[in-house]
């Protein structure tokens, strides 16, 4: 029996999205290090009473650890609001040949075979597939349906592409 879910991404789900593509890539664990390194750097400048680099190190913190992360979530809410094409209703049909996709511009069957990493993140599951393409499923929409989708991608999926916490449903 197959499960039909019907989701519309929203700003905050894009968000988490791009949050999690952006540090989990090269660049984001780049950004990472070097913000951890300021406040090693902070910490040792304070210690020797050099308060003028430990607040111009603080300041790398803060641009590091908040403006950028700011800045990436504007830039996402701003091009949800000007783009109808994200925020189009996509129905998904999951069953244990694969998950049928239907949206306004067409439908498409992926087998189980084409994906290659499951990852549950705050509010969103994203499924990924060989071509870095993904599936987001907004956690607060998928209703009652949420074990039997989760349930699915574990079955189908090999488990250590898997990296969904069932009690991200209790969350939303």
């Amino acid at each position: 029996m197959s499960v039909k879910i019907k989701v519309q991404l929203d700003e905050q789900s894009m968000v988490d999205f791009m949050m999690y593509q952006i540090f989990t890539g090269g660049v984001g664990i780049l950004c990472i290090v070097l913000g951890i390194i300021n406040i090693g750097l902070v910490y040792v400048f304070l210690s020797r009473r050099d308060y003028p680099l430990a607040l111009i190190f603080g300041v790398f913190i803060l641009l590091i650890f908040v403006i950028f992360p700011m800045m990436i979530k504007r830039k996402v809410i701003t091009q949800m609001r000007s783009s109808n094409g994200l925020k189009a209703p996509v129905s998904y049909e999951f069953s244990d040949e694969g998950i049928k996709t239907v949206t306004n511009r067409g439908s498409g069957k992926a087998s189980w075979k084409a994906f290659k990493k499951a990852v549950s993140r705050k509010g969103i599951i994203m499924l990924f597939d060989g071509k870095k393409q993904s599936i987001i499923l907004p956690v607060s929409q998928m209703g009652d349906d949420y074990t039997q989708v989760v349930d699915y991608i574990f079955h189908n999926m090999p488990a250590p592409a898997v990296r969904i916490n069932r009690l991200d449903r209790k969350r939303k």
